[in-house]
């Protein structure tokens, strides 16, 4: 057994339901040693190997076994209970598993799950507790966020930063539900003009939660390449034979189209009927660039990374929202490092984002 090994010592404690002072009275060693020896940076001497499994009734081989032994879990499935490949992050005391595809087909799974009871799966580990208890979750549909993801996990650390592409109202559900870390968000509000603070307020979260903005983009009309259907104005869309890819409901750019039909006189049926509807910035812009759509709304970025037409709309905040009681977590301090560096700041900007605001702290809605 090499250090940095594996184990599955705080599984097995929390489990019978030990702190960890109890564990080390128990075992005669400090807190220190108990807390190195969980994290895996610490191998513990035979007889402490012994004394730990004396006191979580076990074997030795079931708390420092193999990694390919590790236990069956029962985690609460975010979204379908489907049996395959997930994700998994351990949040408000509970594990949480997250099916992988569509979009999350390239990435390595945490575990594989099995249909267990309603809402809930039964995992099969492939990465040790210790690892994925780690992952970091973040829900939004701004493709930014997974060069975010891309550029934590690239730093050294433990645990990894798991994008979900997800709607604004859905990410914010998922925060209030604590099912994610973080929340994307981009809704402006009709009434108000106000970007994003209206809905967080009206989450009525029992959490403080803090917004900070990740960066402001371009919203507009997305055309094929070299815009063959002459469009200009969102009034054009509601021409016989047009073809439109929108945006599911809940999401920042399905609000802002629906304000524009409203603005231009047109009925919210065009949106309804639409022929297409997609879960994220990059799928509108790949059902234009297909030949299966016309014209959409997206972000500037969705139309440069598939080489299309664009008509601005709208600028819009983007902004992360997270729990006050979270600031200090060092996964998300090392997030909002890397948000706030210099060459991700340069490489949005290339994108097409307004990275000025980047960082700053917009606002702190209290707990409800």
């Amino acid at each position: 057994m090499a250090p940095g090994l594996p184990n599955r010592v705080r599984q097995l404690r929390e489990t019978r339901g030990l702190s960890q002072a109890a564990l080390c009275a128990a075992v005669g060693v400090s807190r220190q040693s108990v807390h190195a020896i969980e994290s895996g940076r610490a191998l513990p001497a035979v007889d402490v190997a012994l004394r730990l499994a004396r006191a979580l009734e076990c074997s030795v081989e079931d708390v420092f076994g193999d990694a390919e032994s590790e236990p069956r879990l029962t985690a609460e499935s975010v979204g379908d209970a489907r049996p395959g490949r997930v994700s998994l992050s351990y949040i408000a005391g509970r594990w949480l598993s997250y099916s992988l595809s569509r979009d999350s087909v390239a990435r390595s799974a945490d575990a594989i799950a099995v249909p267990a009871t309603s809402g809930r799966v039964e995992v099969e580990l492939l990465r040790s507790t210790a690892d994925a208890r780690e992952n970091l979750v973040l829900m939004g549909c701004a493709p930014a966020l997974g060069l975010l993801a891309d550029r934590l996990n690239a730093r050294p650390g433990p645990g990894r930063c798991l994008w979900f592409t997800q709607s604004s109202t859905g990410a914010l559900g998922a925060l209030d539900r604590q099912q994610t870390h973080l929340a994307g968000v981009h809704l402006m509000d009709s009434k108000t003009g106000e970007a994003n603070l209206p809905d967080v307020r009206r989450l009525g979260s029992t959490r403080s939660l803090v917004l900070i903005t990740l960066a402001s983009w371009e919203v507009g009309l997305l055309t094929a390449r070299g815009n063959p259907k002459a469009i200009s104005k969102v009034e054009q869309l509601g021409r016989k034979g047009l073809r439109l890819v929108v945006r599911e409901s809940g999401s920042g750019a399905r609000r802002l189209f629906d304000q524009e039909l409203a603005r231009a006189g047109l009925p919210k049926a065009l949106a309804h009927d639409a022929a297409i509807q997609a879960s994220g910035q990059m799928e509108v812009a790949q059902a234009i660039a297909l030949g299966a759509a016309d014209a959409g709304v997206a972000t500037r970025d969705a139309a440069l990374a598939f080489d299309l037409g664009f008509v601005p709309l709208t600028q819009e905040r983007y902004d992360l929202v997270v729990a006050r009681d979270d600031l200090t977590d060092s996964r998300l301090v090392r997030l909002f490092e890397v948000m706030s560096s210099a060459s991700f700041r340069r490489e949005l900007a290339v994108l097409g984002y307004d990275v000025q605001q980047c960082g700053g702290r917009v606002a702190e809605v209290q707990a409800a």
